[in-house]
């Protein structure tokens, strides 16, 4: 993928965030991500608004991409993108157990849709367009549907975590090595079934 071809290509003011309207604020930041630019502040800023109080927003799954896309090109701070991935696979477990608590079912209409979906959202070759068609599909999905996609990325990328366990960079190798474990041993949630 063209990284910074998708990050020009890409609709970000289609896609709210938790404090905004949309999230043009980030394609500058995941720029300088890719760059090494970014500061620590970049980084908090952009976790913030893919995840909040474990609350994903359909932002989230596209952030998860390029998180993962800059891992793969080995841009930015890897340790901090695996710590925030990590957060991202938190959050979606807990809504994931949620939707099984509260006897979730998605309807067949929803799960065309989903593969509608992943149609671009796992094309690895992805270049940031999306017409008007995808994206009211997109938007009128379920939004249980944010944490089953990034769960589902996640663990499309697994093996691309756990080589990073082996980094010879020690801060790499932990926050690969929490995430990994994470998703081998997701929490489990009571939510006082008797």
């Amino acid at each position: 993928m063209d990284f910074l071809k998708c990050m020009n290509n890409f609709p970000w003011n289609r896609f709210a965030t938790v404090y905004e309207t949309n999230s043009i604020g980030l394609k500058g930041i995941f720029i300088k991500m890719f760059n090494n630019t970014a500061e620590m502040s970049d980084y908090q800023y952009v976790i913030d608004r893919l995840e909040c109080q474990d609350t994903l927003y359909r932002i989230t799954p596209w952030g998860l991409k390029f998180y993962i896309c800059l891992l793969i090109e080995n841009k930015s701070h890897q340790d901090i993108l695996l710590q925030n991935i990590n957060v991202l696979f938190e959050a979606a477990n807990y809504n994931m157990q949620v939707d099984i608590a509260t006897n979730y079912n998605p309807t067949k209409g929803n799960l065309m849709k989903y593969e509608i979906i992943k149609s671009k959202l796992f094309d690895r070759d992805f270049d940031g367009t999306m017409d008007a068609d995808y994206i009211k599909t997109f938007k009128s999905i379920d939004r249980n549907f944010m944490q089953r996609s990034t769960i589902d990325l996640i663990q499309q990328n697994i093996s691309l975590f756990e080589d990073l366990t082996k980094s010879m960079n020690s801060n790499i190798t932990q926050s690969a090595s929490l995430l990994v474990n994470s998703i081998h041993n997701p929490k489990k949630y009571d939510f006082g079934k008797s």
